[in-house]
Order: structure tokens, then sequence, then C-alpha cells
């Protein structure tokens, strides 16, 4: 591994002229990254956010930009919960649950937990409890942590989706489906006219179209579960 983690050490103690911690940075990092659109910020603005000068005095704290991404990413991690004692089902159900309430107050967590190692203490600490429940299953190694991801990766994957529509929503001014039907018309109305997609103009015409799907978060998990139990 070419980088080093920022795990591996222990942040700089604190100089008397800088009022900065390693969580009071990732507190602040965390705020920006929920205010912006596509869930990115830049260590100047997070600087400034904090009132420090440069920001290279924010590495002293967090090694890197990567080893804030590895920092905020475990704080999300932190917030995931997992049942403890009812079996492996409620487990990996609070698991999915807890994880999409955090995915959807920070949907920048989905990508940075793509994009960076699980080896923080907060994830380590999620895992360790989900593969506890899973123990009394007498599964192959490779199957239990394969049930974990399954989950997460519902979890993480639909927060993805979630960052993704709301960087396309602020860069197009579509605040809301209304607002995106909107724009969209002038446009469906020529392809209706020139008789193309006359399926898709069926479903979009349809009053029904907006109403409550039924592959909701919470019943795609159950599905994932029941598909799961199949192996136990």
């Amino acid at each position: 591994m070419n980088e080093k983690l920022v795990w591996f050490d222990e942040p700089a103690p604190p100089r008397t002229t800088e009022p900065l911690s390693r969580e009071r940075i990732v507190a602040a990092a965390v705020d920006l990254a929920d205010a912006q659109a596509n869930g990115e910020i830049t260590m100047r603005t997070l600087a400034r956010e904090l009132g420090v000068r440069s920001p290279m005095a924010l590495y002293r704290y967090v090694g890197s930009k990567d080893g804030l991404a590895d920092l905020m990413a475990d704080h999300a991690y932190g917030l995931i919960t997992v049942t403890g004692g009812e079996g492996w089902r409620p487990a990996l159900r609070a698991l999915g649950l807890s994880g999409w309430e955090v995915v959807q107050a920070h949907p920048w967590f989905a990508r940075l937990a793509f994009s960076r190692p699980p080896l923080g203490p907060n994830a380590m600490a999620l895992y360790d409890a989900a593969l506890a429940e899973l123990d009394a299953l007498d599964l192959p190694a490779a199957t239990r942590m394969g049930f974990i991801s399954t989950v997460l990766g519902h979890v993480l994957g639909s927060g993805l989706a979630l960052l993704e529509e709301r960087t396309m929503r602020a860069g197009i001014g579509g605040a809301t489906d209304e607002d995106l039907a909107e724009a969209a018309q002038p446009y469906l109305d020529r392809v209706a006219a020139e008789g193309r997609f006359p399926h898709f103009l069926k479903w979009f015409n349809d009053p029904e179209h907006e109403a409550t799907p039924p592959q909701t978060f919470e019943k795609i998990l159950d599905w994932l579960l029941d598909g799961l139990a199949t192996e136990v």
C-alpha cells in the first residue's frame, strides 16, 4: 500500500496558537459536506470555516485530504447500528435501516465508503458486531461477510444514487419532481408529436405514475433478507 493511512498514527498535539483538533476538523468537514449538493469540499474552504489561515495547518491532524475522507467516512460508520442478541436477520435489518438513515443525512458517505478502505475503528466495530450475530449460523467466512456486504451494498448503492440525483437536481435547477416535469414538458410534447416512445409517454401521462412505488428501500431490504435466508 503506497499511501500511509490516517489510522496508523495519532495526530500531532495541537499548538497553543491553533484551537484545532482532529475531532473539530472532522465535525466541520461533515457540516460542510452536508451543505453541498455533491458533498465535495476543499481543504481551503474547510480551513476558512475553522478560522485557520492556511490549509496546511489541517494536515498536522488529518495527514492528507484522503486522511480527512477516511475520518469522515468512519464518523458516518459510527452512526450505523446493529441489533444484538435477537438473531442474524433483525441484526442485518437494523444495519440496513440505520445505514439508510445515515446516507440520507450524509449522502457523501456513500461515495467515500466505495472509495476508501473501511479500516477505521467505527467501521471495524460495525463489521465485528454484525459478524458476531452471524457466528451462530456456522456459515463459511466468505458467506458471513457476503451477508453483510449484500445489505451494505443496498445501503451504499441507494445512497450513491441519492447523492447523484441531488447533484443533478442542483445542476439543472430542478429541486422538486414538479420542477423537473415542468422543465421536461416541452421536450416530451415534441416527442409525443413525433410519435416516438409511445409506451413511455403512456406511463408518463398516467395520473397514477407518481404513486408510491412498491420497491421502497425497506421493501427491497426485506427481499434481500428473504434471499439470504435461503442460504441459512
